[in-house]
């Protein structure tokens, strides 16, 4: 890699982080793509790419034709949890109330346990 090209790069990415948007739609409409934008990364490495130092700056408006056209489907995100709090309905223990998040679930006994699962899960946004 040239020192211009080098230079180039390094700014590039720098925009990039400073900018939170993800490396496709920070790319879209630009001369270059996502896959380059990490290559170059790779290439320069975590201490040679500089991470930001100030707030990210308002995006443009505007984009290209081309890049309104393009459907990029979102990156993935690690799975987040959130807290289940259980807690018994009656002192017998017939029954009890699952909440997760905002809602409320009331198990009794011999739940189907696969389905209460899932349950949880798409309440919880993960879905299968």
């Amino acid at each position: 890699m040239t020192k211009h090209t080098h230079a180039k790069w390094a700014e590039r990415i720098r925009e990039w982080r400073e900018s939170g948007l993800s490396a496709e739609d920070f790319t879209a409409g630009k001369d270059y793509e996502a896959s380059s934008l990490r290559w170059a990364v790779s290439q320069l490495g975590a201490e040679k790419a500089p991470r930001p130092t100030t707030t990210p700056a308002p995006q443009k408006a505007s984009r290209s034709r081309h890049a309104a056209e393009r459907s990029v489907p979102p990156t993935p995100r690690a799975p987040r949890f959130v807290p289940v709090r259980m807690r018994r309905a009656d002192p017998v223990g017939a029954e009890m109330i699952v909440e997760v998040g905002g809602a409320r679930i009331r198990v009794t006994r011999g739940v189907d346990v696969a389905l209460l699962g899932d349950v949880v899960r798409a309440l919880q946004g993960g879905g299968r």
